[in-house]
């Protein structure tokens, strides 16, 4: 069954390759997809490798951007493959390309697309019945596909797969194709007779494979009249006429098949479900570590009458887009009447891969995540349009106001007005869930921009990269040679930060003009975002749209200011709790080892408590002592892993109740703690803030010098000029952080550890404070008794 869910490569022709390359390739870049090369229609193998070499040819070099053809084939292949494709690409009249994808819901059962099971009954129908090799054959049947596929409806619809019922259709084809099997020995008979106008043999076969129809004598009249004329015409231009009949009895075997497996078989199946079957199916689109729901597919899931209600707004002219929501709270809503099919959301290099909208009465109902359309829009600013190419003269930023109008309203970030009139009665708020627009609504954005401005200069093209790859330097003198420091002073300083970013995801060994294309691009993005909100307030809004729909980290080299603030939280909150642990915990032990040694010798109390504050007020006083403890509580980790488990589990219930003993004893303790203690806690908590300031204040201290000696010696190592026959720059040898704190591990700090596990390294004292707060390993997790 598996080998029929994936369409076979050579299906895919020369017109479906052009309309996939026109919605792929940017509006400004498509002329060389108009010219001849796909004028006629054939058939194409290997993704049609061969046609968009002939494609890049022909650009005048425009398209370097797609990089090689082999890789253009693949993204486009890859852009393609959603369900009813066809119908946003126009190919209603190709056969399907697609792959049929399984999804699994939350309850880990197997569905399919409804649309998807046209495609595998075209790739059974290819592997089963002979002579699929034909362009008759094949254009015929899928005819006869898509007239049934278009009678489904717009919306997206599921059913459960079941494997027995792919295999009964299989072998009802399979029986199918016994009708239609002629024989080499039958063929030569065959063959004498139409010669002798004798047709009574072969219309009595016709009859045979069209077994469920029922044909009456004017019906089998027009077969013989039809087979005598087409004999007639074989006769003066083919070879083999009798050869070429059979294949028209093997194309009528297989459509009579495909329409009695549709319409009589499994109508279920191929018509329209029901819109008061249950249970009622949504899809949870993942991206990344995010599930969410759309807000407008669960509504019409749950009230399907009320479909014109919720899309009120479908025909007014502008931009359109979905909320959504999290699979908790769709849960919540449904509560558990909802059967919910996880679905990915899938990308090329240059484009999101749309999918189908929610609504069930819109035929362009195709949409992508409103930050692929962000940047989507932005590649054709930037790429496409070369807008700051154009207008490098300007003497402000906030000139090119026109270009972020279109901006403001679908990616607004202080709200987004919902779609749902009925049901959710217009509600603004903060939307930091994904959402997604349209697709024609970035076309709309672009045809705004291009009625509002004009192109008062020329423009350069990006150069070609040298064979061994380009180096910041490069990168600095193609944005000189571009004029984008005119109109971006700052560009080059972002220079390297983007050449590593795309260093670190290059897929060959050296950096190409497709990667420079991408380094450029980055720059200015960078540029957009970083700028002074000048422009009324949009760029502010466009850094927090970005950050909260989770794409700040696309921009290769791009410091997210909202994602640093939010690890300086959390980074304070952490501290924070450290802190307040160590003193809760040295608090304790303070007032049980006093308590311990007034009982035993009330006349040393004064002494012991002298000796007790010295003690606590800093814990890693005595280093010597506390690296050993470390490390014997690393190597006692090592060694657990061969205890046997018996042994574990009754060492973990021994320690559970010595650790609430001890904890009785410690709460019975603190209520009998003198105002001595609680000045000597104060102290305490003053040291070890002092010590913790302290401590950041010297890897802060040691990080910039580190930054200062890496760039000198980068800087001595890196090419000045295009010109240059220096070596590409060595690459830095790889730094070694710690897994607690973050930072970097000298070379020369031999007070490090690592776990026997995982081989995660860090600091001795990292290590120490960790297992002293949550008695565990900081890389496995692994229980540690208290030993502090």
């Amino acid at each position: 069954m598996s080998k029929y869910l994936k369409s076979p490569d050579n299906m895919l022709t020369s017109t479906s390759l052009e309309s996939i390359a026109q919605s792929y390739i940017l509006n400004e870049l498509r002329s060389p997809i108009i010219k001849n090369i796909f004028s006629e229609k054939e058939f194409l193998e290997d993704n049609g490798e061969e046609f968009v070499q002939k494609m890049l040819d022909n650009s005048n070099y425009k398209l370097r951007m797609y990089g090689s053809a082999d890789e253009l084939a693949q993204n486009l292949k890859i852009y393609q493959n959603f369900p009813n494709s066809y119908r946003l690409f126009k190919t209603e009249f190709e056969p399907y390309t697609t792959t049929t994808t399984l999804y699994r819901s939350l309850k880990n059962q197997e569905y399919i697309c409804k649309s998807d099971f046209f495609v595998i009954l075209q790739n059974m129908a290819l592997g089963v019945f002979p002579g699929t090799t034909s362009i008759l054959v094949r254009l015929s049947n899928f005819s006869a596909l898509r007239v049934k596929h278009n009678m489904l409806p717009h919306r997206m619809e599921f059913m459960k797969f079941d494997q027995k019922v792919f295999d009964e259709i299989e072998m009802e084809m399979r029986e199918a194709r016994k009708l239609c099997t002629i024989s080499n020995a039958e063929l030569t008979v065959l063959a004498a007779q139409l010669a002798a106008g004798n047709f009574d043999s072969l219309v009595a076969k016709f009859e045979k494979v069209r077994f469920h129809e029922k044909l009456t004598k004017k019906d089998l009249d027009e077969i013989r009249e039809s087979l005598m004329n087409s004999y007639s015409k074989l006769k003066a231009s083919s070879p083999n006429p009798t050869q070429d009949l059979v294949v028209s009895l093997i194309d009528a075997a297989a459509m009579s098949c495909l329409r009695k497996i549709i319409n009589v078989k499994r109508p279920e199946i191929f018509h329209q479900s029901s819109t008061k079957k249950t249970p009622l199916i949504v899809r949870l689109f993942e991206d990344g570590d995010q599930q969410f729901v759309l807000e407008s597919e669960l509504a019409i899931a749950m009230w399907p009458e009320k479909a014109s209600e919720i899309f009120f707004g479908r025909k007014v002219v502008g931009c359109h887009w979905y909320t959504s929501i999290t699979m908790e709270e769709a849960i919540h809503r449904t509560r558990g009447n909802i059967e919910f099919i996880r679905y990915p959301i899938k990308r090329t290099k240059h484009r999101a891969v749309p999918i189908e909208g929610p609504d069930p009465e819109d035929p362009n109902d195709w949409c992508i995540l409103a930050v692929d359309a962000f940047f989507e829009y932005m590649k054709s600013i930037i790429t496409g349009f070369k807008f700051f190419q154009k207008y490098i003269f300007l003497d402000s930023f906030d000139k090119l106001e026109p270009i972020f109008t279109a901006l403001e309203e679908p990616f607004k970030h202080e709200f987004v007005r919902l779609n749902l009139k009925v049901f959710l009665k217009n509600v603004c708020f903060f939307q930091t869930s994904p959402y997604f627009l349209q697709v024609e609504s970035v076309n709309y954005m672009l045809k705004v921009v291009q009625d509002t401005t004009s192109f008062p200069f020329p423009t350069k093209d990006v150069r070609n990269a040298k064979k061994d790859g380009f180096t910041v330097q490069n990168l600095k003198n193609e944005l000189n040679n571009l004029g984008l420091t005119l109109l971006f002073s700052e560009i080059q300083n972002y220079a390297e930060d983007v050449y590593e970013e795309i260093y670190k995801v290059k897929k060959e060994r050296y950096l190409r003009t497709c990667d420079l294309f991408d380094a450029v691009e980055n720059c200015q993005l960078i540029c957009i975002l970083n700028r002074v909100p000048n422009v009324r307030y949009l760029i502010y809004n466009l850094r927090i749209f970005l950050h909260n729909q989770k794409g700040c980290g696309r921009v290769l080299g791009y410091k997210c200011v909202e994602c640093d603030k939010e690890k300086e939280v959390q980074k304070t909150s952490d501290v924070q709790d450290s802190v307040k642990n160590l003193k809760i915990e040295s608090s304790d032990e303070t007032s049980s080892q006093r308590k311990t040694s007034g009982i035993q010798n009330p006349k040393n109390e004064s002494s012991n408590n002298s000796d007790d504050d010295k003690e606590n007020q800093n814990p890693i006083k005595d280093q010597k002592t506390s690296k050993k403890m470390v490390s014997d509580i690393m190597n006692l980790l090592a060694q657990r892993s061969k205890v046997p488990i018996e042994i574990l589990k009754e060492n973990s219930k021994n320690c559970v109740s010595e650790s609430q003993q001890q904890t009785q004893l410690q709460m019975e303790l603190k209520e009998k703690i003198s105002a001595k203690t609680e000045e000597n806690q104060r102290l305490q908590e003053t040291i070890l803030k002092l010590t913790a300031e302290n401590e950041a204040n010297q890897r802060v201290i040691q990080q910039l010098l580190d930054k200062l000696a890496v760039g000198s010696k980068k800087k001595d190592m890196e090419e000045v000029s295009d010109d240059s026959g220096a070596p590409l720059a060595s690459r830095i040898p790889p730094i070694v952080i710690c897994y607690v704190c973050h930072q970097e591990i000298e070379p020369s700090d031999d007070d490090w550890l690592d776990c026997s596990r995982t081989g995660e390294k860090f600091h001795q004292v990292c290590a120490y404070f960790h297992i002293r707060i949550h008695e565990q390993c900081p890389a496995c997790d692994d229980k540690i008794p208290n030993y502090f």
